[in-house]
C-alpha cells in the first residue's frame, strides 16, 4: 500500500548516498531502507506513535533504530545540508546566505520529554521547549536549535548561530533580522565577532489604512513555522531529547526541500 509520504523514485535517488550501507560480514539486510525512510516520513507528517505505524512498513522496532542510529551517526544533518546546497544552487545562488533570519518558537511537551529538558515561558504561557530556527532568505531552514522554553531568545540565538559557525567554514553572512526579543548587546557582541555582521530588528506594522503588514524579512520565518504546523507529529514536541526534537524539525525541511527539488 502506498501513503502521500512515500518518497518518489527521484527523491529516493536523493538520499541514498547518504544511508550507510550494512555492516560486513553476518547476515545480509533484509529491510528495504527505503520503506523505512518511506515509514519515518509518515510519522512526522501524520504524528502517529512508533508502534502505531500501519503494518505494510517495517516493525516500528526496526523504523525506529535506523532512524535513532542515523541521528547518532549525524546522517539526518547530512542529509538535510546536502539536500539544502542542491536548492540553494537550483535556485541560482550560492551556497551560504549573506542574509539570516532568526525566531523562535514556545511548543507545549508530551509526557515523555525528559523533566530537564522543559521549562516555562512566562511571555507565552507555555510549560515545554523552545524551538530557535535560523532560515534564509528563501525561507529554508539553516540551523535549529532546541532549549528548555524559560531561555531567553538572546541565548538561544546565540547557541543556534554558535552551531551555524562550527559548520560552516567561510560564511557570507552580513545581517541577522530578529524580532524585538533580540535586542541587546550580548547578540550584537557575538554576531559582529562571530561573523562581521549586523543585528537588525524588524517590526510588523499596522495601519488604518493598510492594516497588518508583516517585516519584508521576517515573515520569512514566520511562515517556517507554519510550514512546520503542516506535520502533526511537531505540534506538541513529544521527544524524550532535545537532539530528538531538533531532528523532527530537520526532517520536516527535508521532506519540504525534497517536495521542492522533485515535485510530486
Amino acid at each position: 500500500m502506498s501513503y502521500d509520504t512515500d518518497l518518489t523514485d527521484k527523491q529516493w535517488r536523493l538520499i541514498k548516498p547518504h544511508i550507510p550501507r550494512a555492516k560486513h560480514g553476518g547476515r545480509p539486510r533484509e529491510t528495504s531502507m527505503r520503506r523505512v525512510i518511506d515509514a519515518i516520513m509518515y510519522v512526522v507528517t501524520h504524528g502517529c506513535k512508533w508502534r502505531g505505524l500501519p503494518k505494510d512498513f517495517p516493525p516500528w522496532q526496526t523504523v525506529y533504530r535506523y532512524f535513532t542510529d542515523l541521528q547518532k551517526r549525524g546522517r539526518w544533518r547530512r542529509i538535510h545540508y546536502a539536500l539544502y546546497a542542491m536548492v540553494r544552487d537550483e535556485a541560482d545562488r550560492q551556497g551560504e546566505p549573506s542574509l539570516l533570519i532568526i525566531d523562535s518558537q514556545s511548543v507545549k511537551t508530551g509526557k515523555c520529554a525528559e523533566a530537564p529538558t522543559r521549562g516555562y515561558d512566562g511571555g507565552k504561557r507555555v510549560k515545554g521547549r523552545k524551538r530557535h530556527i535560523l532560515v534564509d532568505g528563501m525561507g529554508l531552514l539553516v540551523e535549529v536549535s532546541v532549549t528548555k522554553a524559560n531561555v531567553h531568545d538572546t541565548k538561544g540565538a546565540v547557541k543556534v548561530l554558535k552551531k551555524y559557525e562550527r559548520r560552516v567554514k567561510k560564511p557570507r553572512v552580513r545581517k541577522i533580522v530578529g524580532d524585538k526579543g533580540y535586542r541587546g548587546e550580548m547578540l550584537k557582541g557575538f554576531v559582529r565577532k562571530a561573523f562581521k555582521a549586523v543585528v537588525s530588528i524588524g517590526e510588523n506594522h499596522t495601519s488604518t489604512a493598510n492594516g497588518f503588514v508583516p517585516d519584508e524579512k521576517r515573515w520569512l520565518v514566520e511562515r517556517g513555522f507554519a510550514w512546520l504546523g503542516d506535520y502533526w507529529r511537531l505540534t506538541v514536541d513529544r521527544e524524550r531529547s532535545l537532539a530528538r526534537s531538533c531532528t523532527m524539525v530537520r526532517l520536516a525541511f527535508i521532506r519540504l526541500m525534497l517536495r521542492r527539488l522533485v515535485p510530486v
